[in-house]
């Protein structure tokens, strides 16, 4: 929506656009300079998108720039070039190639000294394209890189843009809703201090969008006539229109009061109708005919319909096609009409398969154009390679020249320094069959140590095949429980822990290490599937999980979770505590790193005993040492941890903790 409002300010500029593309265009064809030359491919292809949305002609001529870019060898060039790339992918819906490029963008200039801007840029377009991709976490990274480049250049402005960016990501992520106001509000201020009208009205409607996802329609009805009053004073029939709309949508989510949600939908479909936005109106048509749907008014809300798909039609809309013979073929099968009914929900799956169609065709192509970007940078690469040893061979010619001038020279002074030469050259020989011997003996080394290194990561995959089936057992387990005992809101809740984690684990699955965070995400999922095992005795905390330096850290996936299920199984089930916790917490210093986990269950000594009365043999420590001797053979930092029993002065136990350290080589 905010992409759409800020596209408009420019809409009335469109007379204007046809003269500056022709204007690039003709800049284009007698462009000399191959660093400008680039810069105007990429102001054609933006003007070009604005004017005449050739999606073919913009792609094109966004890969010259990239080409060219990358035979100069610019490094800031090249991801401009890219980031263009990215911004025509997101326009055209591909967002997850508009990430890959803007990320490829910020990543190349990340580290150089280049102006700030354009950091700032590359970031935040790629925490817009992974926000419309719903890769909520990618997004919230990439925003907050903005964030703090424009804290530390007092950029107004992109702090506005990352921190709407920011609460709008948050907005979208299940218990985070809450903290995403407080970046709206942060945005606000900062384009009052800029005093920039237009950025206040995106906020604000930013914030009013974010009350009626609370169902504060009071509160969010405020904020909009705030934002009517501003666009009055701009005069911005656009920014009224919409602003009208998210009043109806206010109004059609309370449920309350209809008629005004059909009057603020009317009153901004007329403006829109004035603007030209045929795909707005059928949007509000189509909300018009749900207002009317509640109000049981099926003979407008067909007709409404209808108006929507006619329009939606004409603009070779899938999704509202699809949303609208949908709505309309619900319609006429609660009027028993069902040859009718049937003939559009015929029109919806068919609209529904042409966009799956659709993806599918998009995902081919780019995949092609990264194929033939990655082709095209290891092409010149190679040719860079071919310089240097075609340099490397002149050398060496020229090398061998001396040397011959030399050996005559040394002819002609007598016969002693023939001698000496002779004695050099066999020296030379001997020094030289010793190094070759030497290096087929490393290579050979090397040889064996892939070999090793290989077959103990085989044994790192079996290790953790053992480790994985008894705790999904288990959490299948609890599901059927809950589903058999009809706690169906805490089987839900239950179920989305579980598709968390088991995604988690299948995504680090291939991976022979991944970052201590990861870890810490993927305990903290495990924690709360186990914290369903008790009723409302257990507690856990993570503490250190955020510190800086944790995501630097890296250690074999799920090495904590053997921990974690001796504290739960045979410390805190066993315990007769009323309140029973478990914590977790990190220590990262730059040589060494130190995780604590702490339980005050039984202890050692209580949970053997009780296990020796059950015959019951754990194997679950074993594995745990079996893995840490294969990392400590095949990687260069070193893992270990120590069993500490916690008793009192009495000496009775407290319970058990566990210290993991890992060194740095």
């Amino acid at each position: 929506m905010f992409i759409i409002l800020c596209a408009f300010q420019s809409g009335g500029l469109l007379a204007q656009e046809g003269d500056k593309l022709d204007g690039i265009r003709k800049s284009l064809s007698q462009q000399t300079n191959d660093s400008l030359r680039v810069l105007d491919e990429i102001k054609y292809t933006r003007a070009l998108h604005r004017n005449k949305h050739d999606q073919a002609e913009e792609y094109e001529h966004a890969q010259n720039a990239i080409d060219l870019a990358l035979q100069l060898k610019d490094t800031l060039l090249y991801a401009r070039a890219l980031d263009n790339s990215g911004l025509l992918h997101r326009f055209h819906e591909q967002y997850n190639e508009a990430i890959d490029l803007h990320a490829k963008a910020f990543q190349l200039v990340r580290e150089k000294d280049v102006q700030p801007i354009h950091k700032m840029i590359f970031a935040n377009n790629a925490g817009v394209a992974a926000r419309y991709n719903q890769n909520y976490d990618t997004a919230l990274s990439f925003y907050l890189e903005a964030l703090k480049i424009a804290e530390e250049e007092e950029n107004l402005r992109n702090i506005a843009i990352s921190s709407n960016g920011i609460g709008n990501t948050l907005a979208q992520i299940e218990d985070r809703e809450d903290e995403a106001l407080a970046y709206f509000q942060r945005a606000l201020e900062a384009e009052k201090k800029r005093d920039n009208t237009l950025g206040m009205a995106m906020n604000y409607l930013s914030i009013s969008d974010f009350y009626i996802n609370k169902e504060d329609y009071i509160t969010a009805r405020s904020y909009l006539d705030r934002l009517i009053e501003i666009n009055e004073e701009r005069d911005d029939l656009y920014g009224l229109a919409i602003t009208q709309e998210f009043l109806g949508i206010s109004y059609l989510n309370e449920g309350t009061d209809l008629n005004k949600a059909v009057f603020y939908f009317e009153e901004s479909l007329a403006k829109f109708k004035k603007i030209g936005s045929k795909h707005k109106q059928s949007e509000l048509l189509n909300m018009i005919a749900d207002a009317y749907k509640k109000q049981k008014k099926g003979n407008l809300a067909e007709t409404y319909y209808k108006q929507s798909l006619n329009l939606a039609e004409e603009l070779n809309q899938f999704g509202l096609i699809s949303s609208n013979s949908l709505a309309l073929s619900k319609i006429y099968e609660n009027k028993n009409y069902y040859n009718e009914a049937l003939s559009y929900l015929k029109i919806a799956k068919s609209y529904e398969y042409s966009i799956q169609l659709n993806e599918q065709k998009i995902k081919i192509e780019a995949i092609k154009s990264e194929y033939d970007l990655d082709k095209k940078e290891n092409q010149i690469a190679l040719l860079e390679i071919d310089k240097e040893l075609q340099n490397a061979l002149l050398d060496k010619q020229e090398e061998k020249i001396k040397r011959r001038e030399i050996v005559t020279i040394s002819l002609g002074i007598g016969l002693v320094l023939i001698l000496v030469v002779f004695i050099l050259q066999y020296r030379n020989f001997q020094t030289r069959k010793r190094i070759n011997a030497k290096l087929a003996e490393e290579e050979k080394d090397k040889l064996n140590a892939i070999y090793e290194r290989n077959l103990a990561q085989a044994e790192i995959l079996v290790s953790r095949l053992r480790l994985n089936p008894h705790f999904l057992f288990n959490s299948l387990n609890a599901i059927t429980y809950l589903i058999q005992s009809e706690q169906n809101y805490k089987a839900i809740k239950y179920l989305k822990i579980f598709s968390k984690y088991t995604r988690m684990v299948l995504e680090t699955s291939k991976e022979q290490v991944i970052s201590l965070k990861d870890e810490l995400q993927l305990t903290r999922n495990y924690l709360m599937l186990e914290g369903n095992r008790f009723e409302k005795d257990f507690t856990f905390k993570i503490i250190g999980e955020d510190s800086t330096g944790v995501e630097k850290v890296f250690i074999p996936p799920l090495l904590l979770q053997p921990f974690l299920e001796n504290a739960i199984w045979h410390g805190l089930l066993l315990s007769e505590n009323q309140e029973k916790f478990l914590n977790i917490e990190v220590d990262f210093q730059p040589k060494q790193t130190k995780i604590y986990i702490d339980d005050n269950g039984v202890g050692r000594q209580e949970s053997m005993k009780i296990k020796r009365s059950k015959s019951h043999k754990s194997m679950g420590m074993q594995i745990i040492k079996e893995r840490i001797e294969l990392y400590n053979k095949t990687h260069a930092n070193t893992l270990s941890f120590e069993v500490i029993d916690k008793k009192d002065q009495n000496n009775l136990p407290l319970g058990t903790q566990i210290v993991i350290s890992i060194s740095k080589s």
